[in-house]
């Protein structure tokens, strides 16, 4: 880590190795799993570290999303992430912890939420989390070639809790955060493309704020 990186970021350096075994159930009816109208998916999944490696940990994380459509073409859905961890006679490192912000949370930066060093600024992820979200996707009034939509959405959630209480400098809480926003989508020969303008309605002082925001690929 660099020389001035959070003391609670540096007592975690040095060589660690991994070796997991995980599954992950799915249940999915949406008509379309990549631009669906109805229906909804269900997901959860399972990690156990520590059949071998220096890390020893079980992990378990779960999704769902409803869709339903309004109006032709106009979509409502409703989706949300938890997910846990927990360690097996050792502390959560840095790197295996939760973060939220970025594709993650839009209105907050990538990893722009949760518990801080807020000497260094340096975030230092949760071992729990959650998010939900609410979103309309509808047409742009554009010929059906273009392939663009536009959104509104609001999204809710929280990254928190460590292994060590009370830490000096630290900031960890399991305060509400939440956001609004509008953005457009365009399913591109390469995969969809977004792009994101939300703003932070519930935050922390200590989070990091992202009004604009582009990503490739699906968020869930």
């Amino acid at each position: 880590p660099a020389a001035d990186a959070s003391p609670h970021i540096k007592n975690d350096s040095g060589k660690s190795s991994t070796s997991s075994i995980s599954h992950t159930l799915t249940f999915d009816n949406r008509d379309n799993r990549f631009s669906p109208n109805r229906g909804y998916v269900i997901s959860t999944t399972n990690e156990l570290a520590g059949l071998g490696g220096s890390k020893r940990y079980l992990r378990n994380q779960v999704s769902a999303g409803v869709y339903y459509s309004i109006y032709p073409e106009f979509v409502i859905s409703a989706l949300g992430q938890a997910g846990h961890i927990i360690g097996i006679g050792q502390d959560i490192g840095v790197n295996e912890r939760f973060n939220l912000g970025g594709d993650s949370f839009r209105g907050f930066a990538t990893a722009g939420m949760g518990p801080r060093d807020v000497n260094t600024n340096d975030a230092l992820g949760g071992n729990a989390f959650g998010v939900g979200t609410v979103e309309l996707s509808f047409p742009l009034g554009l010929p059906d070639e273009f392939a663009l939509k536009g959104r509104v959405f609001a999204e809710a959630g929280s990254v928190f809790g460590l292994d060590k209480k009370n830490l000096v400098g630290v900031a960890d809480d399991t305060s509400l955060r939440a956001s609004l926003g509008v953005g457009t989508s365009w399913e591109s020969p390469f995969g969809p493309i977004r792009v994101d303008l939300a703003f932070p309605l519930l935050r922390e002082t200590y989070d990091e704020k992202q009004l604009f925001h582009f990503s490739f690929g699906r968020r869930f």
